[in-house]
């Protein structure tokens, strides 16, 4: 029986090995070409060297401009979507009104409607109102994005919250506004830290829609768009490509490490409370 067992266990290891080396070799492929030569990168696209950081220099010129609009969306866009995403799960959760459930599967249903689906209505929509070309045709649809497991994530954590804690704020004279304010918002922090961070990384990555609204020629370019743009300098010239993708991942990569600890919280607490 032991030998099985730790037959089992090695066999076991292995495979983690081979899903751990076939996972992380794309990024270091990326990161080693990112830095490699150009020319010496066409003739041996599989070596690693790190002989040409001007690659960075280049991809950062043209992409510049593209990360101040893209920090600019992806804020304003994750403290609007993260304000309605809290005020919706405080009336499911917490105020409980009557229909709250029916809400509720109508918010999760929205996680169906990928924006393959919603794109075309958005489109026509934000072209009668002469938004498409501008900053608000991409503001405005990813504040009111479907967020319907966040909702339900944070509506369960926000129900599960001690009863006791909100009747003693309304003895101490505390309002609707303030309830929420200063006593379910502070204790679902995970949750908010949870909503904002799947947020931005959703807007901050979106290719398709900043397409369909803007294009790649338009003033507002957000990152993936500009780092597309990068083919256009040379077709040979791969390297600055893959600068752009790391330059375009750096911002995702500190959120996830500062931030790792409160987002895999929120995930647990969340998904436990409900």
């Amino acid at each position: 029986m032991k030998r099985k067992v730790s037959i089992s266990k090695i066999l076991l290891a292995i495979v983690l090995a081979v899903v751990t080396v076939a996972v992380l070799y794309p990024l270091v492929f990326t990161l080693s070409a990112s830095f490699a030569d150009p020319y010496e990168f066409s003739a041996n696209p599989f070596q690693f060297a790190i002989t040409n950081p001007e690659n960075y220099e280049y991809a950062w010129d043209e992409l510049k401009d593209s990360v101040w609009t893209s920090t600019v969306i992806a804020t304003v866009s994750v403290v609007g979507h993260v304000l309605i995403t809290c005020m919706v799960s405080y009336a499911i959760g917490v105020l409980n009104f009557k229909g709250s459930k029916l809400f509720s599967f109508f918010m999760l249903s929205g996680m169906f409607l990928t924006s393959e689906i919603t794109s075309i209505p958005k489109l026509i929509m934000f072209s009668k109102l002469e938004l498409v070309g501008t900053v608000w045709a991409l503001i405005i649809p990813y504040i009111f994005a479907p967020g319907g497991m966040a909702v339900i994530l944070m509506s369960n954590y926000m129900k599960r919250i001690p009863k006791e804690i909100k009747e003693a704020a309304i003895l101490d004279g505390a309002g609707f506004k303030d309830l929420f304010l200063r006593v379910v918002l502070p204790l679902s922090k995970p949750m908010l830290a949870f909503s904002a961070i799947q947020h931005f990384v959703g807007v901050w990555n979106d290719f398709l829609w900043p397409l369909i609204a803007v294009g790649v020629f338009s003033d507002f370019k957000t990152m993936p768009l500009a780092a597309m743009g990068l083919k256009s300098l040379d077709l040979s010239l791969y390297c600055i490509n893959f600068a752009g993708l790391v330059i375009m991942f750096v911002p995702t990569l500190l959120i996830y490490a500062f931030f790792s600890k409160y987002f895999l919280e929120g995930a647990t607490v969340g998904a436990l409370k409900g």
